[in-house]
């Protein structure tokens, strides 16, 4: 793991409680419906100047691979990259997630890949320096042909809630 993630994480959430998108989540679920008129939209029906700057810094891309066992990092926001530390572009998901999360992480992803749904969570997590968060995640369902499903559109949303 490197230096940067550890110096800003340090897991205990593994408890995440589905919710409805609140905020800038449910500005992105509202995109997100408009941008076909039935089926799943695709990876060709995004445009970043219709995200808007407002929304953009709190989203990201992530390739599903191996019919969704794997998942691979095409954008991260700069919300998200502020608050990871490090840019994960480029990487896998499995790769880049706290040991502790990572099977109901990646098991989220899953689950939107194999039911073609949304789905939206809220966890919490404390920082090295005792900072606690709220992290509210969307995750989209993204298909080229409209049925299968190759790309997950999200968003994240971090908050301090308190210093310990």
């Amino acid at each position: 793991m490197p230096e940067a993630r550890s110096r800003n994480f340090r897991s205990r959430d593994s408890i995440f409680e589905e919710i409805e998108p609140p905020g800038k989540l449910a500005t992105l679920l509202a995109f997100w419906r408009g941008l076909v008129p039935s089926g799943l939209p695709g990876r060709q029906h995004l445009d970043p100047i219709a995200i808007g700057t407002a929304l953009l810094p709190y989203v990201f891309l992530a390739d599903v691979l191996d019919g969704g066992q794997r998942f691979r990092w095409r954008l991260v926001g700069t919300h998200i990259v502020d608050h990871a530390g490090i840019d994960d572009t480029g990487k896998e998901l499995g790769a880049t997630v706290a040991p502790g999360t990572r099977d109901a992480i990646i098991g989220h992803y899953r689950q939107v890949a194999r039911d073609r749904q949304p789905l939206c969570h809220r966890s919490g997590f404390v920082d090295q320096d005792g900072r606690v968060y709220r992290y509210d995640r969307l995750l989209l369902p993204m298909a080229s042909d409209g049925v299968t499903v190759d790309m997950i559109l999200g968003g994240a949303v971090f908050g301090q809630l308190r210093s310990s």
